[in-house]
């Protein structure tokens, strides 16, 4: 069975969420991604559409108990600002999307162990590597 996967609102509940699976001895990860359009459905960021087919294919082969997230940067506007909370969080420092973390608890602080960034989030060996470690 693969990754659990989830989409979550706020920069706590991805905290929450990633800590709860570590301290399980699981894998944690996210996808960082442009807000949903409403009127299209899909994700204002044309790079974020063509990363979800990938990573969908490579999470059918996640391992069971881990589990992926989303989290919606905000809308253009809202990401292309120096001040989005998503680029100056001490832990996630986005400098580009979509953004593919994966995350390590050391104690009870929760770091990044890697990353994938903007088109390489298209690339589906990359992908597979790291949510298949």
């Amino acid at each position: 069975m693969p990754a659990e996967q989830k989409f979550v609102e706020t920069i706590e509940d991805l905290i929450s969420t990633a800590k709860e699976a570590l301290k399980k001895n699981h894998h944690a990860f996210v996808l960082f991604s442009g807000s949903t359009d409403l009127k299209t459905g899909d994700s204002w960021c044309a790079n974020c559409q063509k990363a979800e087919p990938v990573l969908e294919e490579c999470l059918k082969h996640s391992k069971d108990g881990d589990v992926f997230m989303m989290i919606e940067v905000g809308s253009e506007s809202e990401w292309n600002s120096p001040e989005n909370k998503f680029r100056t969080h001490p832990v996630f420092k986005l400098q580009s999307i979509p953004c593919v973390v994966s995350f390590k608890l050391t104690g009870d602080e929760l770091s990044v162990v890697d990353r994938i960034e903007g088109t390489k989030c298209h690339d589906k060996a990359q992908l597979a590597k790291m949510l298949n470690a």
